[in-house]
């Protein structure tokens, strides 16, 4: 059997190597050369090596070794061959220093018939000419065997006659030497140890003559190399112990890698190329048409590293030599210089013939590329683990946009590292039923749901039109993808790009607020790659982004209230103007009108306001012109109400104007909005926040009769029609006055045009605690014995409620505007300690802001005492809520104003006569 093992061995050409690391000028090619003086080989020529080694007492020890290892019969048939024998001391010296107790068929103490066998070099009959004339490698009938020559020598037994030292293996070899018919024989002072495989060797940094390590000790300085290699398939080529069985004949073959450092793969391709090459095969494994892709470009680059033979410069020589590639069919060009220097494919060879159990390693300085490998999109895809969005683009018949085919098309893609499309699917069907649920009106729900429609979407919006890198991105944050639909009148829905410092890398850039994790994307052609720590969905609908955002919730609430949402979300190519919530609730008791549940006018005023914040086209923030003080420049675009809004933007801002103008100057004074947050992007377009008030199209009018109806002020409004006063609520009187008051005329006799009224409304539970209008209602009702008025005649009751009525309602003057013009609510607001003219003749109010914002009124002029040591008078009240219409404003106060109680009131003027003086405190 052990005959057989031999046989095995010596067919398949294993190797043992010699290096001489001196070189000579008088050095012989190692298959031949003239003898020097010291060629003679020494000792009594026998039959057989075996005979040999029986004559010689210093080579007993490995005698009995062969004869244990049963390889007498083959060693006594070898001819034409060079035999290294450790001598006995030697071979006990090793015993000691190893594990000398392992005894079965194939080892003896240690010593294994692979390693008895790497002794012997089947070249030819080796001369010390060829010994000490340079650096050789040899083949033993085991491995390779590397024989240096060493310059000085080490000790006089070492020492050869013209004072060189040679070593085998880095073993000395002992100046006694002995042939026979069958060979040369050489002593050397130690046992020959089988060298690592060439894995080892990568794995100790291709150091000559060191062991491979156990474990991997991270990553090393040829790293690459191996994981090349084996990305392509060839692990074999690597390690001689054979994973598969049909391995076994290719992994006992002797290859030679050139091995390059990992600075220099890097130096050549970049992040992504590089995991392409070295993972694709991997990350692509469900894809059989991408693992063949990636399997093929890994073995082009792979095939420029690996020779089919051992390739040694020493048995070259020197001159340009043609090598069989590993690839059938292919070759390498290996040039030899002086030194054992030289080039493979142009490549300089740094370090050459370092011998492996299985090969042979040169070190080489660089790595190009070769010629047949082109690198696309979907490559680099692949490269990244993102082969999930390269089945989405395939499955959706978007691959041309990744494979290479229109090299002149400038993209940019935006991926999810590891997304799955898979999860995603349920996420698109949820949304698909969110959006059903809210408008079934919408479409047939299986139209909704179609995944494969959603998910085409998905990938085309991961694809931007145009290749950005990161400082354009920081000017260009919109970018337009290929998804564009009828959602958006054919127009590229937007991903927003967002770079957290001005000149940062790309570990800076969001996308959509998902982060990119490349330190650098990856560009390869006109396309440019960025992998997003998360997958972008498209965007949502309307409803499903606005509710996402408390402060936005009321706006929902409005278009839910005005039977508006259905229609709104149906809308395709939309820009949404979305008022805050403070912007509902400052309106006070319009907001109080407007939503009004079962009032018809209310639900119609309200439709047509949300209706006016719905821009009947997309219009991003990068389509908004800039204003400057010399041009009014807006971009004019209708509403769905049929109004029509200018958008603009200054160095402060975008604004919406909600009026056309185009002078500057009027611009700045006219009523204008400004957004806050840009950009909201919606499937059917984009919205914009605004930061404070919203949009009061002009077919929207809000009466004073409106915001009393929101206020739920039934007492007041049946007082005004009770003592006719309602023409209050409307349009203002043609009359440039007040009929019978004065007080609404300059101190120059000249009237000031009325052009409004502001109602100061109590509550009615503050009017039902009036007791001249309880005493009314009970006439009109039923009896209360406990009411004041209750011997007062009608007319004495009608006069104080009418005056009372009077006293809260503010005539608003204005000689800058026409009766019947919508009055700007900076008209009708309150302004601190400024006293207001009422109906009620010589009856003025003052208004006091005790907080910001929050205004009391108190009747301008009266003390608190009707005489001294009397009952105090008191007549004032606090805002709660306000409401400006097209012609007034409407105050809900806490409480109504007090008029003078009845016996004050005189012929002469109840405040004339009866009021306190200046001069009457001064008396005091």
């Amino acid at each position: 059997m052990h005959c057989q093992d031999w046989t095995w061995s010596f067919v398949l050409g294993w190797l043992v190597v010699a290096i001489a690391l001196v070189q000579s000028a008088a050095a012989a090619w190692p298959f031949g050369g003239k003898k020097g003086p010291d060629d003679s080989i020494a000792g009594t020529r026998t039959t057989t090596f075996v005979d040999l080694l029986s004559s010689d007492a210093r080579f007993s020890e490995f005698l009995h070794t062969v004869q244990r290892l049963r390889m007498v019969i083959p060693l006594n048939r070898i001819r034409n061959a060079t035999l290294l024998v450790p001598t006995n001391e030697a071979l006990r010296r090793y015993r000691k220093e190893h594990d000398t107790t392992t005894v079965t068929g194939n080892v003896y103490r240690g010593v294994s018939d692979f390693q008895a066998w790497y002794h012997l070099i089947g070249d030819r009959p080796v001369n010390w000419t060829d010994l000490v004339g340079g650096d050789m490698v040899w083949e033993s009938f085991s491995r390779l065997t590397h024989i240096s020559g060493l310059d000085p020598p080490r000790n006089g037994e070492h020492q050869y006659g013209d004072g060189r030292h040679v070593e085998v293996n880095g073993v000395s070899v002992l100046k006694t030497n002995m042939s026979c018919s069958a060979g040369n024989v050489f002593a050397i002072d130690g046992l020959l140890t089988l060298p690592p495989t060439i894995q080892g060797v990568l794995r100790a940094n291709v150091a000559d003559n060191q062991a491979a390590p156990t474990e991997r000790a991270g990553y090393g300085d040829y790293d690459f190399v191996e994981k090349l290699v084996a990305a392509a398939g060839w692990s074999y080529v690597l390690d001689s112990e054979p994973q598969r069985k049909r391995d076994e004949m290719e992994a006992n073959r002797m290859r030679t890698v050139w091995a390059f450092t990992d600075q220099a793969f890097r130096d050549e391709f970049g992040f992504a190329e590089r995991a392409y090459l070295i993972h694709g095969a991997e990350f692509a494994k469900d894809d059989k048409d991408e693992v063949a892709l990636a399997l093929r470009d890994t073995r082009l680059v792979a095939s420029q590293f690996v020779t089919k033979e051992p390739v040694s410069l020493a048995r070259l020589g020197e001159g340009e030599h043609k090598v069989a590639g590993f690839v059938e069919g292919t070759e390498h060009t290996v040039t030899v210089d002086a030194g054992l220097s030289g080039t493979v494919n142009g490549l300089r060879i740094s370090k050459a013939d370092i011998i492996a159990r299985n090969g042979i390693v040169h070190g080489v300085e660089s790595v190009q590329r070769p010629s047949g490998l082109a690198f696309t999109p979907q490559k680099m895809l692949i490269g990244l683990n993102a082969t999930l969005f390269v089945r989405e683009l395939k499955d959706a018949g978007l691959l041309s946009y990744i494979d290479g085919s229109e090299p002149d098309r400038k993209l940019t893609l935006a991926d999810a590292f590891g997304a799955d499309l898979d999860d995603g699917d349920d996420m698109l069907v949820e949304a698909a039923q969110n959006e059903y649920d809210l408008d079934p009106t919408a479409g047939p729900i299986a139209e909704w749901r179609a995944p494969h429609n959603r998910r085409r979407e998905w990938a085309q919006y991961h694809i931007v039109d145009g290749q950005y890198n990161v400082a354009e991105l920081a000017e260009t944050p919109l970018v337009r993808t290929l998804l564009a639909s009828e959602w958006t009148q054919g127009k590229p829905q937007v991903v927003k790009a967002f770079v957290d410092r001005p000149h940062g890398t790309a570990r800076h850039v969001s996308f959509n607020g998902a982060d990119n994790i490349l330190t650098e994307p990856v560009v390869v052609g006109n396309t440019t790659i960025y992998l997003l720590s998360s997958p972008m969905p498209t965007p949502p609908n309307l409803v499903n982004a606005l509710i996402q955002d408390l402060d936005l919730s009321l706006f929902v609430a409005a278009m839910g209230a005005s039977q508006t949402a259905s229609e709104i979300q149906r809308e395709q190519g939309i820009t949404v103007l979305a008022p805050v919530l403070e912007a509902f609730i400052s309106l006070g008791l319009v907001w109080s009108y407007l939503s009004l549940p079962e009032d018809a006018d209310a639900r119609s005023d309200l439709s047509r306001i949300v209706k006016s914040h719905i821009l009947t086209k997309p219009v991003y923030s990068d389509e908004i012109p800039m204003h400057s003080d010399l041009s009014a420049d807006m971009l004019t675009v209708k509403t769905l109400n049929g109004n029509s809004v200018g958008l603009y933007r200054t160095p402060k801002g975008i604004f919406v104007a909600a009026e056309q103008i185009q002078d500057p100057q009027a611009l700045k004074k006219s009523t204008k909005h400004h957004i806050s947050e840009p950009d909201m992007l919606l499937r059917t377009g984009v919205a914009h926040v605004l930061e404070r008030g919203l949009i009061m199209p002009p077919n929207v009018d809000i009466t004073s009769s409106k915001l009393l109806r929101g206020m739920k002020a039934h007492v007041f409004l049946s007082l005004l029609e009770r003592f006719n006063l309602t023409h209050v609520l409307e349009a203002p009187p043609p009359a440039p006055s007040v009929p019978g008051n004065d007080s609404t005329k300059s101190s120059d006799g000249d009237s000031k045009p009325v052009v409004g009224y502001s109602l100061l409304v109590a509550s009615d539970k503050a009017w039902r605690e009036n007791a001249a209008y309880r005493e009314m209602v009970r006439r009109d009702q039923e009896e209360d014995r406990h009411n004041p008025w209750r011997n007062s005649t009608n007319k004495d009751i009608e006069q104080y409620l009418e005056m009372l009525v009077r006293l809260h309602v503010i005539p608003v003057t204005d000689i800058h505007r026409e009766p019947g013009e919508r009055l700007p609510a900076s008209d009708l607001t309150l302004s601190d300690r400024k006293t207001y003219v009422t109906l009620l003749e010589g009856a003025k109010l003052r208004a006091y802001e005790f907080a910001t914002d929050r205004f009391s009124l108190q009747l301008d002029g009266i003390p608190f005492y009707q005489s001294p040591g009397g009952i105090p008078f008191i007549s004032y009240a606090t805002i709660v809520r306000a409401g400006y219409g097209r012609s007034g404003a409407v105050f809900e106060l806490d409480s109504a104003l007090k008029l003078p109680p009845k016996d004050l009131l005189a012929p002469g003027g109840w405040k004339k006569a009866y009021w306190w003086t200046r001069a009457d405190y001064q008396s005091l």
